[in-house]
């Protein structure tokens, strides 16, 4: 048996154009991965969808190959895309046996689902993108290996605050959500209800609210019309924005915030740290990999049951439901305390690269391929 590494390609698998989490993860492990010197390569699993976000081409264009034959793939899809996933895979002629296949499954939920663990059997190993989903899959009896996601961000001129509307004399809390998935999950109402609490105890204060909002039907624009009236001056984006342009609005904002009830990662909150701003978020799951009490705002919360309607395969499954009146004193000692800010930044900066740096994710990469034989 000989170590694949010296001698082949590492082709990534998934659908490296997305906009949305399950995008921004797998072209994380190709730059982490190019950052370690392993020759890197990106299938789609479609292939049809092109990209129209320049920083997206620059990194998977070069790289781009029709199939991949033998050697190392690691997927990122989910268990429940699996059976469909591959059998397009093969249509287009890649033969799943001839390579050492491992899969890189998203979850955001304490106890992984057995109903797909047939689905993620077929693949020769696991890895996992944050230790709370490894803890997901070890509670069904699955190993994985950790390697995280790099959340590592450019160094380059950013866009203004005027670019997005956003005042340029406020404080500025931020915060993302998807209203074309499970709402209850990224909790907004509690964002919202926690920036009306600041309001009512500091009218004065010169504080502006910004969602970033993915949405998709009439329902969600709805919401958002809702969601303006409550909050008349609060920025609502609710349109696909670039790599670029979501880098400049995370850097335009002084303090990233997600009150989510369970994260399986939570990438929002470790590319605020890693811009230099405050990040605060609910105190449990997956953004416990890089946020402590030293670098963060964790906000105490208690653990409920998840509503059978709220999340998929949510049977017997808890979260987190955090409490909106210790995420408002927070938000009040930053408010107040310039020196505390600057510590906290200063930390998070440094704790951000350590755990989630293209070079930190990258060598775990790099380890769990070393591990991986096949023969000569």
């Amino acid at each position: 048996m000989a170590s694949l590494v010296d001698k082949s390609l590492v082709t990534f698998i998934g659908h490296p154009f997305s906009s949305i989490g399950v995008g921004a993860q797998i072209r994380s492990h190709v730059r982490a991965a190019a950052s370690v010197g392993l020759d890197v390569a990106v299938l789609d699993i479609f292939g049809h969808q092109k990209s129209v976000d320049r920083d997206h081409a620059e990194l998977i264009e070069a790289r781009r190959r029709e199939n991949a034959t033998g050697g190392v793939r690691v997927f990122h899809i989910n268990g429940d895309e699996v059976e469909n996933a591959l059998a397009h895979l093969q249509s287009r002629g890649l033969i799943f046996e001839e390579g050492y296949n491992i899969i890189v499954p998203a979850w955001e939920l304490p106890v992984y689902p057995t109903v797909w663990l047939p689905a993620l059997n077929k693949f020769n190993e696991v890895w996992s993108l944050s230790k709370f989903i490894q803890r997901s899959l070890e509670a069904v009896g699955l190993s994985s290996h950790h390697v995280g996601q790099s959340v590592e961000v450019s160094h380059r001129p950013s866009l203004s605050r005027r670019y997005f509307g956003i005042r340029e004399s406020a404080f500025v809390f931020l915060n993302f959500f998807d209203l074309s998935s499970f709402v209850e999950r990224k909790n907004p109402k509690a964002v919202t209800e926690m920036f009306l609490a600041l309001k009512r105890r500091r009218p004065f204060d010169d504080i502006q609210l910004v969602l970033k909002v993915k949405s998709g039907d009439r329902a969600a624009e709805e919401w958002v019309a809702s969601l303006r009236n409550e909050v008349p001056d609060a920025v609502v984006i609710g349109q696909v924005l670039s790599e670029y342009e979501t880098e400049s609005l995370i850097k335009a904002c002084d303090c990233f915030v997600s009150l989510h009830r369970s994260e399986g990662f939570g990438r929002g909150s470790g590319e605020a740290m890693a811009c230099g701003k405050v990040a605060l978020a609910t105190g449990w799951s997956g953004n416990l990999d890089f946020m402590n009490k030293e670098n963060s705002l964790l906000v105490d919360f208690q653990m409920i049951p998840v509503k059978e309607c709220d999340y998929p395969q949510a049977s017997g499954q808890m979260w987190a439901n955090p409490d909106v009146h210790h995420a408002e004193a927070l938000c009040l000692k930053v408010l107040d305390d310039a020196d505390f800010r600057r510590q906290i930044t200063t930390r998070s900066r440094i704790d951000i690269m350590h755990a989630a740096s293209n070079r930190a994710v990258g060598l775990r990469v790099l380890d769990g391929i070393e591990k991986v034989s096949l023969p000569a």
